[in-house]
């Protein structure tokens, strides 16, 4: 299957001028723009309930931290991934980090938004271990910019600091086990790219 990378690799910033002036001291430096945002769209009615996929935006925020904000077809709480009955629900971003990536291969992270109990959300950081289950190794903040969508930050060192990420967002209905309650965006064999660094040449 050929693979399809969706994304606008980061502009270098350009260095503003300045003219010099005798006896004024030196303007300080602009602070950097913030890089533009990929923007992925998803199909409406592509799953059932309440989290089916409709937007996907990856940015770097100009702390450095990644940004991923997912919007889903409806409004939607952490007890909606909760189940009684069946595994949990999770908003989860499959993350390669490798240059190229393989998107065939099994991801070198992912950032998941669980429910507890009570139904608080979580974000956590796994990173893949070959022949085991994935290792927690750190914290996303989660933020609720409206009842459709979840923000989700975290910082290059939690994933490596690879120059760039390849990802996929994926979303999972709480309770069932089928092929067809996961909603995926991009779909299988693509992802969106985030290039973070410039190699050296």
């Amino acid at each position: 299957m050929s693979r399809r990378r969706i994304g606008v690799p980061l502009a270098a910033l350009a260095a503003a001028g300045a003219l010099a002036v005798p006896a004024l001291a030196a303007a300080p430096p602009s602070p950097s723009p913030s890089p533009k945002p990929i923007v992925q769209k998803d199909a409406a009615g592509d799953v059932s309930g309440k989290l089916d996929l409709r937007q996907v935006v990856l940015a770097r925020g100009t702390d450095g931290r990644i940004r991923v904000s997912l919007t889903l077809a409806s409004a939607w709480d952490g007890d909606d991934l909760l189940s009684d009955d069946g595994p949990p629900g999770s908003l989860c971003l499959k993350l390669w980090t490798a240059s190229p990536a393989n998107l065939d291969a099994t991801p070198d992270h992912l950032v998941c938004v669980t429910a507890q109990a009570d139904g608080d959300l979580r974000g956590s950081i796994l990173k893949a271990r070959a022949n085991q289950l994935p290792a927690r190794v750190g914290s996303a903040t989660i933020t609720r910019p409206s009842t459709r969508t979840v923000t989700i930050r975290f910082s290059q060192t939690a994933i490596g600091k690879p120059a760039a990420v390849e990802l996929q967002a994926e979303t999972t209905r709480a309770g069932c086990t089928r092929a067809s309650c996961i909603d995926r965006s991009p779909e299988q064999g693509a992802a969106l790219v985030l290039t973070l660094r410039k190699d050296k040449s």
